[in-house]
């Protein structure tokens, strides 16, 4: 699996964060941006499905609503035209301007959730991924480990509960969805570092912070 794309000259980064559902990729995401932004480094945070002002719009559609809305092989056409426009408005552009750009979710959770989970050829998520997102990975890819049910206890607590389609499925289904990310790090364990999202929203940070300096050469 190819982990960075060349187009021109890459000066920025790109970082995703991954996990099931509740596992607390939006605090991390703020946490390293501010610490970060306290470096002088430029930091764009955006996220799938979304990013673009369409996508936003498409997302209500998809992370809400009745469970068997879509099939996965309907999902993972949807995610890739809007991943496109994402990479196409957003994530290039910053990063070829030499921001470091953090994204909550990414192609892995295409794999894991309409692929591993959904039964989608992964041979044919890629191949659409290379045709049309420019097989574009990222530079790292943080997973934040959690047990499902830890996971769907701190979701049901936020106040955005309306986008709990994917909540919705089951307990069963996450517990795919977590085995999805630990065989998917497994296999690319020198791009997707597991991080143990059970431990204290600081030390996750730390964790964090320490494996993102190493990316960028940069001591504290």
């Amino acid at each position: 699996m190819q982990i960075r794309q060349t187009l021109n000259s890459k000066k920025g980064f790109f970082i995703s964060f991954e996990g099931g559902e509740g596992v607390g990729k939006s605090t991390q995401i703020d946490l390293l941006k501010k610490n970060l932004i306290n470096k002088q480094f430029n930091v764009l945070s955006t996220r799938e499905p979304g990013g673009t002002k369409e996508a936003e719009e498409l997302r209500k559609f998809l992370v809400t609503g009745d469970k068997k809305a879509w099939d996965p092989y309907s999902e993972s056409l949807i995610f890739n035209a809007i991943r496109r426009e994402h990479i196409n408005k957003i994530i290039l552009p910053a990063i070829e301007d030499g921001t470091i750009v953090l994204c909550d979710r990414f192609i892995d959770s295409t794999i894991v959730y309409q692929g591993l989970v959904g039964e989608v050829s992964e041979k044919d998520l890629l191949e659409l991924h290379k045709k049309y997102c420019y097989n574009l990975y990222p530079d790292i890819t943080f997973f934040l480990d959690l047990s499902p049910q830890k996971g769907l206890n701190r979701a049901l607590k936020r106040q955005n509960t309306i986008e709990n389609r994917f909540e919705n499925l089951g307990i069963n289904y996450h517990q795919k969805i977590l085995n999805g990310f630990d065989n998917l790090q497994k296999r690319n364990p020198s791009r997707i570092i597991r991080i143990n999202a059970d431990n204290s929203e600081e030390i996750i940070s730390s964790e964090i912070s320490s494996f993102t300096k190493k990316l960028l050469n940069v001591n504290d």
